[in-house]
């Protein structure tokens, strides 16, 4: 029990050490301009922050400090003390890119303080890919207790034509992928509209300066993936019917085998009746997968059930063709019942017209 009561101690002192961790600093302000959106080089960028924190090193010892830094070129920087909201202090620090502020500048005991962060610069004319904006360390014993960084994309000229390219060229294949299923009669309304977002995007991105084109080129690469997506599940769509339709027009040929002509039982009628069943099974497949979003097994199957169901049909109609019509029930009864009655009304009038004309010449 004891044991237990001692685990159970050391759990507690060790979220109490976690929560002074996690609380070293608050930020209560967070401002940054460009506030977002992808940087360019030559850009200058400025970030202001307002941060509440805790020192528990004594002014005397230097071995607690806060470090920001920042990747921008030429940063100015601009230090200030709060204490209950008034002015204190305009520490210094040490350091061009990286500026180190120790307990001496900027600890105040329990004091209700904050540490009013201004920082500007430029982008490296050379910069690529991502930039430091501005890192925030609070650091204790050299062992860093809290963090906070913020990092940027980079966009050149160079940059945004070759990403503007490749998109142009995403949307070309788009267009012919869309054309090619529209003539096979895959319904492509809204991967249009999904093309159009693109295409307009793009237009806009081929006019616009690199970091606002580099926010139009994600837009278009957004709605271009959506419309290849769209036109994924479509296509599937298409198959499935294709199938369904397929299976629908055999069933009207096996129907007509197994009630006009009573051959129900015939083999070559049976063999077709086998083959539907086998297109039917694939087509169910195929429609759980449709349900399910996986179009091209959704494809994959309505194909399989196709060509099945296709298979039966050219049998079907091969043996309708050598059967003939034939003598049926239904609408062929009607036909032979009208000819009969004809037939028999010209006998019938044959017959009377000879007796008549027997009577004349009797006289």
């Amino acid at each position: 029990m004891k044991a237990n009561i001692s685990r159970w101690i050391i759990l507690l002192l060790a979220l109490l050490c976690v929560v002074q961790v996690a609380s070293a600093f608050e930020i209560k302000t967070q401002t940054i301009n460009p506030a977002s959106g992808a940087l360019e080089p030559d850009q200058r960028v400025t970030a202001r922050y307002v941060l509440s924190y805790d020192m528990i090193t004594p002014a005397d010892l230097s071995d607690e400090t806060f470090e920001i830094s920042t990747g921008l070129q030429n940063p100015s920087w601009d230090f200030t003390v709060y204490r209950d909201g008034v002015a204190i202090n305009n520490p210094k620090g040490m350091g061009t890119h990286r500026r180190v502020l120790t307990e001496y500048e900027i600890a105040y005991g329990d004091q209700d303080v904050e540490l009013d962060i201004q920082m500007s610069g430029t982008v490296p004319t050379s910069a690529n890919g991502k930039i430091l904006v501005i890192k925030i360390e609070h650091l204790r014993d050299k062992e860093v207790k809290d963090t906070h960084s913020v990092t940027r994309d980079v966009v050149s000229s160079t940059q945004v034509a070759g990403s503007l390219s490749a998109q142009q060229q995403r949307l070309k294949d788009l267009k012919a992928d869309m054309d090619e299923k529209a003539a096979d009669g895959v319904d492509v309304t809204t991967v249009q509209a999904e093309y159009n977002a693109a295409s307009q995007a793009l237009t806009s991105a081929a006019s616009a300066s690199p970091s606002q084109a580099a926010s139009y080129i994600a837009t278009a690469k957004t709605d271009i993936d959506e419309a290849i997506a769209l036109l994924d599940k479509a296509w599937a769509q298409k198959s499935v019917a294709d199938t369904g339709a397929t299976i629908e027009s055999l069933d009207g040929m096996i129907t007509y085998f197994v009630e006009n002509r009573s051959m129900s039982s015939d083999p070559q009628v049976v063999a077709i009746m086998t083959k539907r069943e086998s297109a039917v099974q694939f087509y169910s497949q195929a429609q759980d997968n449709l349900n399910a979003e996986k179009y091209p097994l959704a494809r994959s199957k309505a194909s399989d059930g196709l060509s099945k169901a296709n298979e039966a049909l050219a049998d079907a109609t091969a043996l309708r063709e050598r059967i003939g019509e034939g003598f049926g029930l239904g609408g062929d009864l009607l036909l032979y019942i009208g000819i009969g009655v004809i037939i028999v009304l010209i006998v019938a009038g044959v017959v009377i017209y000879r007796k008549k004309t027997g009577w004349d010449e009797l006289g």
